[in-house]
This record gives structure tokens, C-alpha cells and sequence, in this order.
């Protein structure tokens, strides 16, 4: 499992708007949909006793390959759609920073015998 994590200016939702409405069309097309796609809650923290971060505005999306080689051909298959060629510059236009992708994987306290 891996969660591809992209950063934007806070308070602008144009570049989470372009992962939701431009990227995730094209992701679901070419191949595995999404398992999640997560977004930043803009609603103040009403819950004290759980601190959040406040002035991020990102969006992480959850993907699941059967292997290493599949998420490269789905990742490279991607690329080169034809919508890509037109989001990814503006995702790129928006971003505060390069997206981040991180593989994750459970350990052994986390699998559930």
C-alpha cells in the first residue's frame, strides 16, 4: 500500500480540487480505483484534548497494488493519459512542495490474526 501525499497553500482549494475532480478520474480509469482519498478538515478543532495542525492543506490518496511492478505500470500508465499531460502542470503550479509518497506496510502488531 502506498499514500501519495500532495501539499497547497492553505486556504486555496484549487489544487485539492484538481486531485478530487482532474486526477482521480484519470487514476480510477487506469487502473485500481483509490482505497481512500483523504483531505484537510477546515473546521475549527472543537475536540482540545486531540491537537491538530493547523495551516496544512493537503490531500493524500491511498492506492493498493497486488505488487511493486503493477503500481510502477499503473503510475506510468497514468502519465500517459491524455488529461494527465493537462493536470499534472497545474497540480504542479499549485503545489507548496513535491509530492511525497510513502510505501506502507503492516508490522507484525498490526495484522489481525
Amino acid at each position: 500500500m502506498s499514500a501519495t501525499v500532495w501539499s497547497f497553500p492553505p486556504g486555496r482549494p484549487e489544487g485539492i480540487a484538481l486531485i478530487q475532480d482532474g486526477l482521480l478520474p484519470v487514476l480510477r480509469e487506469t487502473g485500481p480505483a483509490p482505497l481512500a482519498v483523504l483531505t484537510t478538515e477546515t473546521a475549527h478543532n472543537t475536540f482540545t484534548s486531540l491537537p491538530v495542525r493547523a495551516g496544512e492543506n493537503v490531500a493524500a490518496v491511498f492506492t493498493s497494488y497486488p505488487d511493486e511492478r503493477a503500481g510502477r505500470r499503473h503510475l506510468a500508465e497514468v502519465r500517459a493519459h491524455p488529461l494527465s499531460r493537462e493536470i499534472l502542470p497545474d497540480i504542479g503550479r499549485e503545489q507548496t512542495a513535491a509530492p511525497r509518497t510513502l510505501r506502507l506496510a503492516p508490522t507484525g502488531r498490526s495484522l489481525i490474526s
